[in-house]
């Protein structure tokens, strides 16, 4: 499947089955996100380690290409899975960055009327053989929301964007001592706690890694924290699923190549018990991937290193350390602040379409808005690829 329309202001708007022609729009891509604040999910390297490990073999893929006077402006990858809601199946077409707890973006040179509406025109060209396109972590603040609602009211098209999952984030202040001092005294006597046992426990040290030389070494005590973490036996770590060591290696590869990787670990008597894995962007810091080595959990050494890394992102002129994914009650420990993200679906005038569109009013309008509605990681083991049912 390939066709390709012109939507308004020169807008051309190129629809394609598959994922082949990636490797060919890389240079133009990398440009691309590099042009202005863009969430990690959309970038060259996570699009492409996503579809090298995160498509299933029942999977669709799809590309929607915006260009303007032959210049690439804008890519949305898709893939369209069948899922089950209700004990209903239905085809669910989303942006493969889905996949990930991370804020939903699409990848334009400018948010603007024009190129919304192309991706509008490219979504519906795809034809009849999905049921709703969803975008579940979608910013309120995020400048496409406003132009997606125009769009689609324009159209006619049912759509719903209902209150998803907050998100913390910390706005980075100018020093360390100011963070610290905006904090509660029981914060920073617990932090002072955590520093004084874990130097009494040995020889501390913390690293970051910042040459392509040194990438093995640090990916391997990435992955010696996880086995010996809690994860491991809840069988939610990156070890324990078979596909996320090769999609992280790829992504992280790719981000230290582009500069964007950030990656730094806590050893006591040098051996691994702590990580904080990160991306950086124009935004800020983007937090990926945490964890530490449960035996040494009283020690308090991920406090320790999420602490050090506040400092350093302050002192390197960071401006933001952001909490993409599901709202932990641990994050609350850092920061108060938080941002509201909705869920965008659009519906096709499928059988399945227009069920699902009067099942999403009903749950609007009997769900309360919450804040900050806590997500506790132990509750249950859904990682992405065995997941089988819509998310809520």
């Amino acid at each position: 499947m390939s066709a390709s329309t012109t939507a308004r202001a020169g807008v051309s708007v190129q629809v394609s089955e598959g994922f082949s022609e990636l490797s060919q729009l890389r240079p133009a891509w990398q440009r691309l996100f590099g042009s202005r604040g863009h969430e990690p999910s959309t970038s060259f390297e996570w699009t492409q380690a996503m579809v090298r490990h995160h498509l299933r073999a029942s999977d669709r893929g799809f590309l929607i290409r915006l260009e303007r006077e032959g210049e690439l402006i804008g890519v949305l990858p898709l893939v369209r899975r069948q899922v089950r809601l209700l004990g209903r199946r239905l085809s669910l077409l989303m942006p493969i960055t889905e996949e990930y707890n991370t804020h939903s973006d699409i990848l334009l040179a400018a948010a603007d009327a024009d190129a919304v509406d192309a991706i509008v025109q490219g979504l519906i060209g795809i034809g009849a053989s999905w049921d709703c396109f969803r975008m579940a972590r979608l910013l309120d603040e995020n400048p496409l929301l406003p132009l997606f609602r125009r769009a689609l009211d324009a159209g006619r098209h049912p759509h719903s964007v209902r209150t998803g999952l907050a998100a913390y984030v910390l706005d980075l202040p100018a020093s360390y001592p100011s963070y610290l001092a905006a904090r509660s005294a029981k914060f920073r006597n617990h932090l002072k706690r955590a520093e004084r046992k874990l130097a009494s426990a040995g020889a501390v040290e913390i690293h970051r890694l910042s040459t392509a030389g040194a990438f093995e070494r640090a990916f391997e005590a990435l992955l010696e924290v996880e086995r010996a973490s809690w994860k491991q036996a809840h069988g939610s770590s990156i070890t324990a699923v078979e596909h996320q060591p090769a999609f992280y290696r790829e992504l992280a590869c790719g981000a230290l190549e582009a500069g964007r990787l950030h990656l730094q670990w806590l050893t006591l008597d040098g051996r691994p018990i702590a990580y904080n894995l990160g991306y950086l962007t124009t935004l800020g810091y983007h937090y990926l991937k945490t964890s530490y080595d449960h035996q040494s959990r009283q020690l308090g050494a991920a406090t320790v290193l999420r602490a050090k890394l506040i400092e350093s992102l302050i002192a390197e002129g960071t401006p933001r350390l952001d909490f993409p994914g599901e709202p932990y009650e641990w994050e609350s420990q850092w920061t108060s602040a938080a941002r509201r993200r909705v869920v965008l679906s659009l519906f096709r005038p499928t059988v399945q379409g227009r069920v699902l569109w009067l099942i999403d009013r009903v749950r609007s309008r009997m769900s309360r808005r919450v804040e900050i509605a806590h997500v506790d990681p132990r509750a249950s083991r859904r990682p992405a690829r065995e997941s089988t049912e819509a998310a809520a």
